[in-house]
């Protein structure tokens, strides 16, 4: 027997030709009781698939993968198992369900047991044999061709004989047999789309554009596995067999021409990839490497960049690839191009347009079997596909697990590729080929969603993040950013000085995460790598080369101005073609915008790196055109600036900083287990109905507001629109509705973008595919209007009560610009009611085609009145000349160029004709004439027509220009809506918290005053049950006020308790409520009140940075130094157990000195959690801290531990704790009795050794 990692019982992903991948149970054979055939490569195993009607077959080794589970990452959106089709859900129950039971059980579901039929299969076996000598002969030829087309000419020809074979043989399930339960094969219309789409992950929606015409055969790359053993191909939920040649077929049957059947098996899976190499190079033992393994300049260590640089080349460039020329010279035409772009971007998978298809050579091809699922096509060279329409889906997984993906168009058709030739003095061999150009390069960076790529499938932002950083005199870092999210297409530049720990730099990646850094080669210092290795993990790094890639500030913006990127949205009052905010980082002296200003020469730099890379990608001309930009300015650097003084917070738009350690270890947008969001603050108060809502509640969680005034002004809109519940809800219903507008409004920038269309090589592309992305286009148009109507009618449910509003924010965004000069709402019904009648949506919906109506496009209404008024002329010259001859029937006769002929007939010839009469064509008893006249007219008919139709093709790309014109309206009613949706999820929360929830207050400190904190029965907002269960316990938390219980008002409160006694929960549930009161939402507490908090400082946890090289107790300095170096007397300190990492005595002495310098210098809000017991003694007495303890309560105290029982309290009380009942923790870990004894002895000898050293002082 051969071994095999399968066993009966397993339950496996398999994948069968012409099928998705579907969840299947081994089990032997009913007769030959085993599970496999053949040996090494060409094993194959025995499977039953999971349906409500089980098959059974034998799939290849090499296509099982071991089945996880229907929430395996690979099995949901993106992944490699992913379907859409019911019958794959279903499977996936049936497998889950399986997966539940043992082996035993298992087995007990496979009831396909029937005996097979061998002698067909071997009958078949020889049939394929010929099949692939014929095949082999053909793929010979093709190598000899010079052209494409050639090459093409052989594949249709081989797929036509397949076809025709294929007709003759019949078709076997695996290994099924002729019973009568049986349901024969009706290969109808509908079910070959469907095959179609299992071989080539087209979606269920997208499968009817794919009609098979023989056009498409023609041009389409189908290369047809020959190899096709034991085929199968029926409905996707009962896999059947089709009977012999007489069986009854249905007559539906022969509508599937044998076109058709060399389509739908243009990507059957060949029984192995290994056993179709070695057909290829001659069948030898072991598995044949594919073509370009074998190249000597391939290899690792011999591959040169473009330049002809080494790989240990310090300025090697691995973007590039040097091929040399003798190679290029030896391929076909469509190779050798495909090579040239290949050399040129090496690190991108080139997805090559030929024909209908997408293709994937060599080692992309490569990446494409193993990331997407597709098939190897025969020869000897590794090659794949997908049909264009598939692209945005496959794409996007790629892109999703990190690889560069460039979309290669053929921009010119067969026809325009002859005339090109023929207009040549010596066209070789090379120039025979259609020209093909990179399109677009799309990374995770740089997703914008066009028309090709498939919808976002989550609404936060992705941003690409350009950094540049230098030294100052000082020794301080400078750090010089730009970011941008492609899909918005907002650019945020900035320059900023940091501190040693690059507090600011960690703080901007926490709050805008990138999904991909740029930086200069050799710029970035140590620490940076440090942050980007330890907090960025899945993210991606490139490294661009200084000068010529990542730009210097004079070059960026010599560029930005060349370019002509802000020509549409040139600003008119400062005179030069940048936005303001470029325009502030340039010198004042230089008017014409040349030379950057000292402090703003590396944001400028880094501006360069992004706009190097978006014209790499392909998508500078449409994100630089909108003009989007803003000033990126670190939270914390308006408190830097300001002198400390109370009244600052009244006065100022200063927000709460948080820090990219206090949002993680608060877990206020991802938790620290495995990174999502669930059980954080974010997903408890986000009931946004919006995507751009979700976007902006974000920002607001990461920058809380600081001013007494705006805070309680958001909290009054929270009290108005809960007032208005009925209101609240039909506005809910309405924010539903709607879909991503920013991102759409980027979208149709981007398609009515006149230097796009000028310029960029989509404009040349041919897509096979033109009329569904028109309609894409257009519906996406069409759903933008219909979401600006609902936001029309969301304001007019709103006005009504806008009068009896308290809150200033919330009327401005509901008020109409027109009705009020306080609003911020513009009106836009005027201009939603000209695009109603703009053009027929239903028409342009239908057909892919937008006709304007009259007076919409002035071009297009000029050409067709030209027409009718040279129509109108003609007329009137025809009577003209039936009254001269005294003949009333004469007609005009003819089409296209060869229009208005007059037609006159022979008996009215005999009289005089005038000269001008010019004779163009006869019959019988007719003759036909044409005066120069007339010509003149047909002319400047002509003319009005060509005009008419360019304006027409041109027409959906004006249009959408001219209602981008109006850009900044629509952006200022998304941004109203956009508020109104995060009011409304505040007040959301304010409504359906668990257990009571309070207004809190917010007051300006008094002078001399210190800043307080108090929080009553206050709960922590994502904790509902406490870790046994029960019912969550709140506490009062007063820090910096009177406590009734001991008097004091000390700012710094000093907690201790048992292990798992809920310090944590405690300071973290501080933390989250402040962060929640200032951002204007109500808190769960009976009630709140505290002076502004200007940031939150956190070190809770231990943990290593491994990444970084970073041990725990560095970890917890490191954070320990960054709060002494920037607390203010406004800020929150939680610290949890600092100085646990290092001995005893070290690290009391640094708590003790930390304590000291946070309650009697800085004298910030502090809570500070210990187990230090001397460090609770040493401050027993101190005015500036307060004792604080979890409370516990203890029965049987005793010698022996282990009769100790310990009941949590959960209670936050005044006083220390005694102990910290560490063994109580050991007892709950399950730590073996007997090592908790022989540590309670240890203590105990540990406690008279201190007590007796005491008494000796």
């Amino acid at each position: 027997s051969v071994s095999c990692e399968y066993s009966p019982g397993d339950v496996v992903w398999a994948k069968m030709e012409g099928y998705p991948w579907w969840p299947c149970l081994i089990y032997n054979h009913p007769t030959e009781n085993t599970i496999i055939r053949g040996k090494g490569k060409a094993t194959r195993v025995h499977v039953q698939f999971f349906d409500d009607n089980p098959t059974r077959g034998w799939v290849s080794i090499k296509y099982l993968k071991p089945y996880k589970g229907s929430s395996d990452a690979e099995a949901l959106k993106g992944g490699m198992f992913y379907s859409s089709k019911p019958e794959i859900k279903r499977a996936m129950v049936l497998a889950d369900d399986a997966m539940s039971k043992d082996v035993t059980k298992r087995l007990e579901l496979a009831v396909c047991r029937e005996p097979s039929d061998t002698e067909e299969e071997e009958e078949e076996e020889e049939e394929e044999e010929e099949m692939e000598q014929v095949s082999e002969s053909a793929s010979v030829n093709s190598d000899n061709c010079n052209s494409e087309e050639d090459v093409k000419r052989n594949k249709r020809v081989m797929s036509r004989e397949s076809a025709v074979k294929s007709k003759r043989r019949r078709m076997l399930d695996s290994d099924s047999d002729h019973d009568g339960s049986d349901v024969e094969f009706k290969p109808d219309v509908k079910e070959a789309a469907s095959s179609e789409e299992a071989s080539s992950g087209v979606d269920e929606n997208e499968s009817s554009g794919m009609e098979t015409d023989t056009e498409s055969i023609g041009e389409s790359p189908v290369r047809v596995p020959s190899k096709r053993k034991r085929r199968e191909r029926s409905k996707s939920a009962k896999r059947s067999s089709l009977e012999n040649e007489h069986s009854e077929v249905p007559k539906r049957a022969a509508a599937l021409s044998s076109e058709a059947k060399s389509k739908l098996t243009s990507f059957v899976a060949p029984e192995s990839f290994e056993s179709q190499a070695n057909a290829c190079n001659g069948g030898g033992s072991g598995f044949g490497t594919w073509e370009h393994e074998k190249l000597d300049w391939l290899q690792e260590g011999k591959k040169k960049d473009a330049q002809k640089r080494w790989q240990n080349d310090p300025a090697y460039d691995p973007c590039t690839l040097y091929v040399p020329e003798d190679y290029l010279n030896k391929c076909t035409p469509g190779m050798r191009r495909w090579w040239q772009l290949k050399s040129q971007n090496f690190d991108a998978v080139i997805c090559y347009k030929v024909g209908k298809f997408y293709e994937l050579y060599h080692m992309d091809a490569v990446i494409g079997v193993n990331e997407l699922g597709l098939i190897f096509m025969k020869g000897t060279w590794a090659h794949s596909g997908f049909p264009e329409i598939a692209f945005g889906r496959f794409s996007d997984v790629l892109v999703q697990k990190g690889y560069k993906v460039a979309r290669v168009e053929q921009t010119e058709t067969p026809e325009m590729m002859e005339m090109r030739c023929k207009s040549m003095a010596h066209p070789t061999k090379f120039d025979r080929v259609v020209r093909r150009e990179v399109c677009r390069i799309i990374t995770k960076g740089t997703q914008t969603y066009s028309i090709l790529d498939c919808d976002p499938s989550e609404s936060h932002n992705k941003y690409l993040l350009s950094v540049k950083e230098k030294e100052d005199s000082t020794g301080q870092c400078v750090y010089g950013v730009c970011f941008v999210d492609t899909s918005v297409g907002k650019f945020h530049v900035g320059q900023f000085s940091d501190d040693r720990h690059c507090s600011r730099f960690r703080t901007l990646v926490a709050h805008y995460t990138p999904a991909q850094v740029l930086y200069e080669k050799g710029n970035m210092s140590a620490n940076t790598q440090k942050i980007l290795k330890g907090s960025l993990i899945s993210c991606i790094q490139e490294a661009l080369i200084s000068g010529s890639q990542f730009w210097n500030a004079s070059k960026t913006l010599k560029v930005l101005l060349e370019e002509g990127y802000f020509k549409e949205k040139q600003d008119s009052e400062n005179g030069c073609s940048l936005p303001s905010v470029i325009k502030a980082l340039t010198s004042e002296s230089d008017s014409l915008g040349l030379t950057p200003s000292d402090d703003g020469e590396l944001a400028l730099s880094a501006l360069g790196g992004c706009v190097f890379y978006l014209k790499k990608c392909l998508i500078d001309q449409e994100l630089l055109s909108l003009a989007s930009f803003e000033a990126y300015v670190p939270v914390d650097a308006d408190t830097a600036k300001i002198v400390r003084s109370s009244s600052s917070f009244a006065r100022t738009h200063q927000r709460m900083v948080l820090d990219g350690v206090t949002l993680m270890n608060l877990e206020v947008l991802q938790n620290g287990t495995n990174g999502t969001t669930e059980g954080t603050l974010l997903e408890r108060i986000d009931s946004c109905c919006t995507p751009f809502g979700k976007r902006l509640l974000k920002q607001w969680l990461c920058a809380p507001l600081c001013n007494p005034k705006s805070i309680n002004d958001r909290l009054d809109a929270v009290e108005d629109l809960l007032a208005v519940p009925g209101k609240m809800s039909e506005v809910s219903e309405h924010l539903k509705k709607l879909p991503d507008l920013e991102r759409l409004l980027s979208k149709i920038h981007s398609i009515g973008s006149p230097l796009k269309s000028q310029t960029h090589p989509d404009s040349r592309a041919i897509f096979y595919e033109e009329i569904k992305y028109s309609k894409k286009k257009i519906a996406d148009f069409l759903s933008t209007l219909e979401g600006f109507k609902v936001m029309n009618e969301i304001i007019d449910v709103m006005e009504e009560v806008a009068s009896n509003f308290k809150s200033e924010v919330l009327k401005q965004l509901v008020t109409r610009k027109a009705k009020n000069p306080d609003g911020r709402f513009p009106d836009l019904s005027a201009e939603l009611k000209r695009w109603d009648t703009a053009f027929d949506h239903n028409q342009a919906r239908k057909t892919g085609v937008i006709t304007p109506k009259a007076g919409f496009d002035p071009d297009y209404d000029k050409a067709l009145q030209d027409i009718k008024a040279v129509e109108e002329d003609l007329h009137k010259y025809l009577d003209k000349q039936r009254k001269l001859l005294g003949f009333k029937s004469v007609l005009y006769w003819g089409t296209g160029k060869n229009r208005y002929q007059m037609e006159i007939p022979e008996s009215v010839i005999s009289r005089n004709l005038p000269e001008e009469y010019e004779l163009k064509s006869t019959k019988k008893g007719y003759k036909r004439y044409w005066t120069k006249e007339i010509e003149k007219m047909l002319a400047a008919m002509v003319n009005a027509e060509e005009r008419r139709d360019a304006a027409l093709k041109d027409c959906m790309r004006r249009l959408f220009y001219n209602f981008d014109k109006n850009g900044k309206d629509w952006q200022a009613a998304v941004d109203c809506v956009a508020v109104l949706d995060v009011l409304m999820s505040l007040a959301n929360y304010s409504q359906n918290g668990d257990g009571p929830l309070c207004r809190p207050v917010i007051l300006l400190p008094v002078d001399g005053a210190p800043p307080f904190l108090e929080l009553k029965n206050s709960r922590h907002p994502c904790i509902t049950k406490t870790f046994f269960g029960d019912d969550f316990i709140p506490n009062d938390i007063l820090i910096g006020s009177k406590d009734e219980e001991s008097g004091s008002n000390a700012s710094c409160v000093l907690v201790t308790g048992p292990n798992m006694g809920g310090k944590s929960t405690l300071m973290r549930q501080a933390g989250l409520l402040a962060i929640m009161a200032q951002l204007g939402c109500y808190v769960p507490a009976e009630a709140c009140r505290l002076t502004p908090i200007d940031r939150v400082f956190t070190r809770l946890g231990a943990s290593d940075r491994i990444m970084s090289g970073e041990s725990t107790f560095f970890v917890e300095l490191s954070e320990t130094a960054s709060i002494l170096q920037h607390a203010t007397e406004h800020s929150l300190v939680l610290v949890d157990e600092l100085g646990r990492g290092t001995a005893t005595f070290d690290g009391t002495a640094i708590a003790s000195a930390v304590v000291k310098e946070l309650a009697e210098r800085i004298r910030c809000r502090t809570l500070f959690s210990t187990h230090y017991h001397s460090l609770v003694e040493d401050y027993a007495h101190s005015p500036a801290v307060r004792l604080g303890h979890m409370a516990c309560m203890v029965e049987n105290e005793s010698e022996d531990p282990s009769q100790e029982t310990i009941t949590f309290l959960y209670k936050f009380i005044a006083g220390a704790c005694p102990k910290s009942y560490g063994f109580n923790a050991a007892r709950l870990a399950n730590i073996p009795e007997e090592v908790i004894r022989q540590g309670h002895r240890k203590a105990r000898e540990f406690e008279k050794i201190t007590i007796s050293l005491r008494v000796f002082r």
